[in-house]
């Protein structure tokens, strides 16, 4: 019996203990992002990758929504003859475009329970390679993350990319 009584408490003062030893992820609602690497497949693809923090867990969209807008979006930049970058918005002096940008729809990741405070990273496949434009030697993406409540993120830049 002394022992069924050891083990009791041994097994409630652990119970009791370790979810005081669980730390709470205490970010902001407003997403946080940096960018983590690119990595190029080839001649025709890439991937993009950062990591995120999110204090409330809203990231992605839900399934069935076809109403919002894209909540990832990479701005294309180049790198011009003066070494500046600057956002691509016109393929010649008369042909006028926005400015050029990759946009994705993450789906929704929003955990269970009571805490929703998220990390992780999110990888965007591009559809090609972005140095395709004549000219282009060196770019840039400017990145940035929605999440669902409309709070953008900071903006994070990538790492200079040359073919």
């Amino acid at each position: 019996m002394k022992l069924f009584n050891y083990i009791l408490l041994l097994a409630v003062s652990t119970a009791l203990i370790l979810p005081a030893c669980v730390k709470e992820k205490n970010f902001p609602p407003e997403p946080k992002i940096e960018f983590l690497r690119y990595q190029k497949y080839g001649s025709d693809s890439a991937d993009c990758v950062i990591t995120f923090k999110d204090g409330d867990g809203d990231i992605g969209l839900v399934d069935g929504d076809t109403v919002s807008a894209d909540d990832f979006q990479m701005k294309y930049l180049y790198k011009d003859t003066d070494g500046v970058y600057k956002p691509f918005d016109a393929i010649d002096s008369t042909a006028v475009m926005d400015t050029l940008f990759y946009s994705y729809r993450v789906p929704d990741i929003t955990p269970a329970g009571q805490y929703k405070a998220l990390e992780g990273e999110i990888k965007a496949k591009l559809r090609s390679h972005p140095l395709y434009f004549p000219g282009h030697t060196s770019v840039k993406f400017e990145i940035r993350l929605r999440d669902r409540a409309g709070h953008w993120s900071n903006i994070t830049t990538s790492s200079e990319i040359i073919p």
